[in-house]
């Protein structure tokens, strides 16, 4: 029998998260937080109407109105989106989540107690519940994944490469890449659960 079970770690890149942020639902989530009025009205009245124009060389489009993403460079975005997404981690089950800026980490293991390929099944039913949560969470809230930037590691007593798969959406097209490292918030994230050295 088993006395540690392999665990899976995905990293999950929101696309243009900031861009994307949803104004109505933002102020409607920090007013269920209990933040106080004064506070949501300034947040909101800071986020919509907003203009801009599109420039090409010397020919300017028309003006039009921002209908979602927070300004460009302010130190209030990060938060704001964080606080959006506070809800994240009970919406994703069986796992252990962090999320840093736009940056989802989630690790997954599988049942303790077990021979190992009984746990590397189980490992698998959980990533793929984890994935099919994460991707209604990102419909839900108007925040698409980046697949293209979005992998995962395994690690395990023995490091071995896994003989299962994971897809959003169940398609081909969307299997998510096994890993041997992960460079995160500066540091490598390896299938051995170590940190490397900081990256310059």
């Amino acid at each position: 029998m088993a006395n540690s079970s392999p665990v899976a770690s995905i990293f999950v890149d929101f696309k243009s998260a900031f861009d994307q942020l949803w104004f109505d639902e933002c102020i409607g989530k920090l007013k269920k937080l209990d933040i106080p009025m004064f506070y949501c009205k300034w947040i909101d009245s800071w986020l919509v109407n907003r203009r801009c124009f599109i420039q090409i060389n010397n020919k300017k489009s028309r003006w039009f109105h921002i209908e979602k993403g927070g300004p460009q460079g302010y130190v209030l975005i990060p938060t704001i989106f964080i606080t959006y997404n506070c809800d994240l981690d009970i919406s994703l089950p069986s796992s252990i989540n962090h999320l840093f800026a736009d940056d989802l980490v989630g690790f997954i293991a599988g049942q303790i107690g077990q021979k190992f390929s009984e746990q590397c099944l189980d490992l698998e039913k959980h990533c793929k519940n984890f994935l099919n949560h994460l991707e209604y969470y990102s419909l839900l809230t108007d925040q698409p994944i980046n697949l293209d930037k979005s992998v995962a590691t395994f690690s395990a007593r023995a490091i071995v490469n896994p003989r299962f798969e994971i897809h959003f959406n169940d398609t081909p097209q969307t299997k998510i890449k096994w890993i041997q490292n992960f460079k995160y918030l500066g540091y490598i994230i390896s299938s051995k659960l170590g940190w490397g050295k900081l990256l310059k």
